[in-house]
């Protein structure tokens, strides 16, 4: 690493993070589940989160203390690291002596919980990347750099990244656990636990890198690795343990509303060819269809070294696999496969090996049709209605063109739209937002531009700071 890698990482993060957090885009009962536990770990000191749950449907009960209690239905990670920005808004708060319970002050708080956590952990993907690429992969400054603008606005962590989901978060710490593998096990085996308690489709990946630790740098390596993630999964245990009784049963298996009978935890059975077709090339919520410029990484396969590709390959097969196992796969209401998002990192990793006058140009295009595709969804919202067969063609694209951006209008405290704050009302109108709207008004597709040319304006300028390298190698 040069000053000028650093210099054009720390850009790299501005440019990114400036951009999610342009963005927010409204309630759910995913984000709302969240941030209920935020609210209950910071302002209660509990995990339960009784006081908040009647705006989302993703809850498990259980009364294994003696009493009901309500839980989110998921693993609590990202709450965790979500209460740490909010404590210290609510310190502030607190001694401003401003409610927390407004409308106006959660929805600033969903907000900014949002972009310091999710913002942050998306906008260190690219980073990431970009370091490897230059420090491991042996690509040119203007190659990983291209490979890192490319995930960063051309893939789901786009979007995901301006609403409070595990996926980004959980990305960001396994991108970090595989980057960090041979070098440093015991930093890599925490990066591996957070990810495993954020997400738990990350916990058997936790393990694949842990035989990966063990066959590339012996058994003290896989030691380390293990100690550093053990802390976490103990957490996650004693999570369970207290809340819904056995250590072993997760928060998803006792959430009723989601789990079948006779399916392995309630939501797994065998894959299926239909859910491995929608992941990938569908149109419905396909990732090759949505970022087909993350095809290059099967060309950028066949020119990792083996022992790297033995490591990689297995991690990407398991996560296909795994989602196409399980019974609600599309996501819901949702953009692209976002279950399978904190494998679209771990795809860059073969294209930062890709050479070429011709690969270059054709990766240029590609990435400049799927920045489109993800500026419209993050614009218009990550959460097209499930039952919407080609969302880019019958619902985003129209709704853009049509002048439409933050459509979604579920409030931060509601469990559905217009639940308690009719159509048309000023709480309705701004449940979600993108900064420009404040100029433009809401619902307005010009509110984009700003971001738009800062996006293109910034990967400019990170490319010619680039040149100088380029002139030297040369």
């Amino acid at each position: 690493m040069t000053s000028s890698d650093r210099r054009i990482a720390a850009g790299l993060f501005v440019l990114t993070f400036v951009t999610y957090a342009w963005f927010f885009n409204g309630g759910g009962w995913n984000q709302n589940s969240y941030l209920d536990l935020v609210r209950s770990i910071v302002e209660r000191r509990a995990v339960n989160i009784d006081p908040y749950h009647g705006n989302t449907g993703d809850v498990s009960w259980s009364r294994s203390s003696g009493d009901w209690h309500v839980y989110i239905n998921k693993p609590p990670g990202v709450a965790f690291v979500g209460a740490v920005p909010y404590a210290f808004l609510y310190a502030i708060e607190r001694v401003a002596k401003i409610p927390p319970g407004s409308w106006e002050v959660l929805t600033v708080n969903a907000w900014l919980i949002t972009v310091f956590t999710c913002g942050v952990t998306g906008a260190l993907i690219p980073v990431l990347l970009f370091i490897h690429g230059r420090r491991k992969a042996g690509a040119s400054p203007l190659g990983a750099l291209g490979v890192a603008l490319a995930v960063a606005f051309g893939t789901i962590v786009f979007p995901y990244s301006t609403m409070l989901f595990a996926h980004v978060p959980a990305a960001m710490f396994l991108l970090l656990a595989l980057v960090l593998l041979d070098e440093r096990p015991l930093l890599a085996g925490v990066a591996a636990g957070i990810a495993g308690a954020c997400y738990y489709v990350s916990i058997p990946v936790a393990l694949i890198l842990l035989i990966g630790a063990w066959v590339r740098n012996g058994p003290r390596a896989a030691l380390r690795f293990g100690l550093g993630g053990i802390p976490f999964g103990i957490l996650l245990l004693l999570y369970q343990f207290l809340n819904f009784g056995s250590p072993f049963v997760t928060a998803t298996e006792v959430s009723t509303g989601f789990v079948e009978k006779g399916l392995l935890f309630g939501v797994l059975r065998l894959p299926t060819l239909d859910a491995l077709w929608g992941l990938t090339f569908d149109d419905y919520r396909g990732l090759f269809f949505i970022s087909p410029v993350l095809l290059l990484a099967f060309v950028g396969m066949f020119r990792m070294t083996r022992r790297d590709l033995a490591l990689l390959l297995p991690i990407v097969v398991f996560y296909f696999v795994a989602i196409a196992s399980f019974n609600q796969w599309h996501g819901g209401w949702a953009f692209g496969p976002r279950y399978i998002l904190p494998v679209v990192p771990l795809l860059a990793i073969p294209m930062l090996s890709l050479r070429g006058r011709v690969l270059g140009l054709v990766g240029i295009g590609l990435g400049i049709f799927s920045f489109g595709v993800h500026l419209v969804a993050t614009a218009v919202t990550p959460m097209p209605p499930t039952a919407i067969r080609r969302p880019v063609q019958e619902y985003l694209v129209p709704r853009f063109l049509a002048g439409h951006t933050s459509v979604n209008e579920q409030s931060v405290d509601e469990r559905r739209p217009h639940e308690r704050y009719a159509r048309g009302s000023y709480e309705s109108t701004w449940a979600s937002f993108n900064l420009g709207e404040l100029l433009t008004g809401p619902y307005n597709s010009a509110s984009v531009l700003p971001i738009a040319l800062w996006v293109v304006f910034g990967s400019a300028m990170l490319a010619r700071a680039c040149e100088p390298k380029l002139k030297i190698e040369n």
